[in-house]
């Protein structure tokens, strides 16, 4: 049995946090292909030499900088490839080998890449509720014209959501 390929766009945060929980409960099922932060250099390292994903984003781009150092200097050098930068995030949300991603990085800054994971028909875990606030019928609009498969698991929306008729 293949293992379903995760990509989380804000994984130090809590939300990050609790996907990462949750994979490591069912690890026969999930891997974690790539990991995405702002600028959270130690958490990131610390998550990438557990997880050992393929890819590893900062959007800062000097703090890509210090986790491709730091994880150079580690025991696994070379199985992480760090990207930094708006379209790295873009690049990871979209990437053909991605089935599953969950998109929780903060605010109107997370719409852009929960977009692309849209857009590349992903099946895409929304914890980011501007982007529905903020661009509803653009971000529908590209859910369905990419197959995508939206599943919204922050409070507020998934409260409605299990409220709607199947």
């Amino acid at each position: 049995m293949t293992r379903e390929r995760v990509c989380i766009l804000g994984c130090t945060g809590s939300i990050g946090l609790s996907t990462l929980a949750v994979l490591d409960e069912h690890p026969d099922s999930y891997e974690v292909f790539a990991l995405a932060a702002q600028r959270s250099v130690e958490a990131l390292a610390e998550q990438c030499l557990r997880y050992r994903p393929r890819y590893a984003v900062l959007a800062d781009h000097d703090a890509a900088r210090r986790l491709e150092q730091r994880l150079a200097a580690g025991p696994d050098a070379g199985t992480t490839e760090v990207l930094a930068g708006e379209e790295a995030l873009l690049e990871v949300a979209a990437h053909p080998d991605v089935d599953t991603v969950m998109a929780a990085i903060v605010g109107a800054a997370g719409m852009p890449s929960a977009l692309a994971a849209a857009r590349a028909g992903k099946r895409l875990l929304l914890a980011n509720k501007e982007a529905l606030v903020t661009a509803g019928r653009l971000f529908m609009d590209a859910v369905q014209a990419g197959g995508a498969t939206l599943l919204p698991v922050d409070s507020e929306h998934n409260a409605i959501f299990q409220c709607l008729p199947v």
